[in-house]
């Protein structure tokens, strides 16, 4: 996963700006990237989180019960940031 200038997603989302940042690592190949988020704890807010993956294998290994998408949003109300809707539109589909 890449973003602007080639750096990785996670290397560049810890790396610019300042608001609240919230890290939701599913799946060990997820979770190695939580020191890049750790480290950016010295310069504004941030959560790490990490669970077994969702896929049907995996979660009852840590997913469940876990309750992430409130963990976010009660972070980031704490520190001032909107909390997201995870809600899907009505209109979504699968595929």
């Amino acid at each position: 996963m890449r973003a602007a200038g080639g750096r990785r997603l996670p290397e560049y989302a810890a790396a610019h700006g300042n608001a609240p940042l919230a890290a939701v690592l599913w799946g060990k190949p997820a979770q190695k990237y939580a020191p890049i988020f750790n480290r950016a704890a010295a310069h504004r807010p941030v959560l790490v989180l990490e669970s077994a993956h969702p896929s049907p294998l995996s979660a009852y290994r840590g997913f469940f019960g876990s309750a992430p998408f409130g963990k976010v949003n009660a972070f980031l109300k704490n520190n001032g940031a909107a909390e997201i809707d995870w809600r899907l539109p009505a209109n979504a589909t699968h595929g």
